[in-house]
């Protein structure tokens, strides 16, 4: 039996069913730009809205917690 040597990769969100949609190309525009301002997958931050919009906030995918860039004394950065 060959040895597995790949051990890369995110860690399992768990069991998942996917949803299929169609939308109008401006709603799936505004959508990215959303997901993108959050930092959010495509897939996670449409889980995210679906998630709180059935009630179901526990299940919903958060956004990653962005830290603010500290500023330096000028004297640092000259």
């Amino acid at each position: 039996m060959a040895e597995q040597r790949y051990r890369g990769g995110r860690k399992s969100k768990g069991e998942r069913e996917a949803l299929h949609t169609r939308v109008d190309p401006l709603v799936s525009e505004a959508v990215r730009a959303r997901a993108a301002d959050r930092g959010m997958s495509l897939n996670d931050f449409v889980a995210s809205v679906l998630a709180r919009e059935v009630g179901m906030t526990n299940l919903a995918p958060q956004a990653p917690i962005r830290q603010k860039p500290e500023e330096l004394p000028i004297s640092d950065v000259a």
